[in-house]
């Protein structure tokens, strides 16, 4: 099937190339979802000498005013105004109750312009303001035999409502419809894109956020699992933490290659400095890295590395080392994700920390199921790219007698699990760790003391043996 590409940044991807050609498209959403742009975006996009847009509104909005707005975004072009994109507005005979004036005028134009595009805003209005249900299907039917004449990809614009768009009359007509929502119960608006159907053809399904700006809208896929799993060869080839005792007493000569480490514990034990050494000491040996965070900014990372002796801004200049923060408060797990694997991409990365995992479940409120396959996901993403990835969670039961781990079941995604822990220890606070798991791996089973000083670092001490009781008195792994 030939495919007409929209150019908006990733729905190609979504449309597996684009919409199909010559084909009629319901664009369906509440007011204020971006129908309107994307629909002049596309046309703004294709239209030429050749490929001219016709652009029909009906009593939604003043043309003048439509104008107005879209000279704000940078798709606009005013000198294809008029010559090869067209509007024109069919509200008066409208709202003079003359429907069949009205669509005698479309049919008249497509037979003039013979556009490429036709764009209706809003068809919803056209069908509305029927003197009734059979005329406006007999209007329906009407402009669908004037465009099977055509070689034209028509984009009926209209607001429906998402849950019962199945069952209006427009759906059952159409080749395709893409459903716009925003979700307005959170702590700002998320815009999503849903594909309802698209005849004759495949599509990636589910909903996709997308954003408006000044450029235009831009869509960030579902970041999910490939359909088709993707074989490896499991390495044996060994990635050194660059932690004296970790590397040589608890797991044999490091982590495994391509593998996935979770290290969760109580806050401030050292979760973010283990993950920033097992970083930074890869990229002093040549590997390429990428620190995602979500808690501590650069400046504040750049600040801890360098109590160690790492110096962040040198790193980052080299080409091996890329920072990569965003504020949880807000956060767009999909958007995120794109621009997150982009960058692991042009960096060529081999490690990467993801700080905290708890901060991704957290953008996903709205939708808390998706996120063990979110997680899933992205993991699966870096071990198809060979990267040895260190996630790290957050456990708030500081000193308490059951051990609960990743309440939404991470730690079975997890190759190896590190525990890091608070324990009181003949009067004193002693940090603790051991290594839970390691699959497909030996490792030391002992809880040994962990010790971080800016002068040495983190380092493996020795095994608290009397500590054992205190911090795994009915320690179990429990999947929530």
């Amino acid at each position: 099937m030939k495919r007409l590409p929209t150019h908006i940044p990733n729905l190609d991807v979504i449309l597996h190339g684009g919409l199909p050609a010559n084909s009629t498209i319901l664009l369906s959403g509440a007011p204020g979802t971006g129908k309107t742009v994307l629909a002049n975006q596309i046309v703004y996009a294709n239209a030429g000498q050749t490929n001219k847009a016709l652009f029909v509104s009906t009593a939604s909005e003043p043309q003048a005013r439509l104008l107005q707005y879209l000279q704000g975004f940078a798709f606009f072009d005013v000198n294809k105004v008029g010559s090869v994109v067209v509007y024109e507005d069919l509200g008066p005979q409208l709202l003079s109750g003359d429907g069949a004036a009205a669509l005698t005028r479309l049919e008249e134009l497509l037979l003039q312009l013979r556009p490429a595009f036709l764009v209706i805003d809003s068809y919803r209005a056209l069908r509305d303001l029927s003197t009734d249900a059979q005329a406006a299907r007999r209007s329906l039917f009407r402009l669908g035999a004037a465009l099977a004449t055509l070689p034209c990809t028509a984009l009926l614009v209209g607001e429906y409502d998402p849950d019962r768009i199945s069952h209006v009359l427009e759906a059952t007509i159409v080749d395709g419809i893409i459903g716009l929502h925003a979700r307005h119960n959170t702590a700002s608006d998320q815009r999503t894109l849903r594909v309802y159907k698209l005849r004759g053809s495949a599509y990636r399904s589910g909903e996709h956020s997308f954003s408006i700006s000044d450029q235009g809208i831009t869509v960030y896929p579902r970041f999910a699992a490939p359909d088709i799993h993707h074989t490896y060869q499991a390495s044996q080839q060994r990635v050194p933490t660059g932690i004296p005792g970790l590397d040589d007493q608890l797991l044999p000569g490091g982590l495994l290659r391509g593998t996935t480490t979770l290290v969760a514990g109580d806050p401030g034990v050292g979760k973010t400095v283990t993950a920033l050494h097992f970083l930074l000491n890869g990229v002093r040996q040549g590997e390429a890295g990428v620190y995602i965070s979500f808690q501590e900014d650069p400046s504040q990372l750049s600040q801890i590395a360098a109590n160690f002796g790492f110096d962040l801004p040198a790193l980052e200049a080299s080409g091996r080392l890329a920072m990569f923060y965003r504020s949880p408060v807000e956060l767009n797990v999909d958007e995120h994700a794109f621009h997150a694997t982009q960058l692991l991409e042009r960096i060529g990365a081999q490690r990467v920390v993801i700080d905290s995992v708890g901060d991704l479940e957290s953008g996903l409120r709205e939708d808390p199921e998706r996120y063990f396959n979110f997680i899933y996901a992205l993991v699966q993403w870096m071990k198809n790219h060979d990267i040895t990835v260190m996630l790290t969670a957050e456990m708030g039961q500081l000193f308490s007698n059951e051990l609960t781990l990743t309440g939404r079941g991470v730690s079975h995604i997890a190759d190896t699990i590190i525990m890091l822990r608070y324990t009181e220890l003949d009067g004193e606070i002693r940090r603790a760790l051991t290594v839970l798991s390691a699959r497909g791996s030996e490792h030391g089973k002992q809880v040994r003391e962990y010790l971080i000083s800016e002068a040495e670092g983190p380092r493996i001490g020795a095994p608290l043996r009397s500590a054992y009781s205190i911090m795994f008195p009915t320690a179990r792994l429990s999947e929530g």
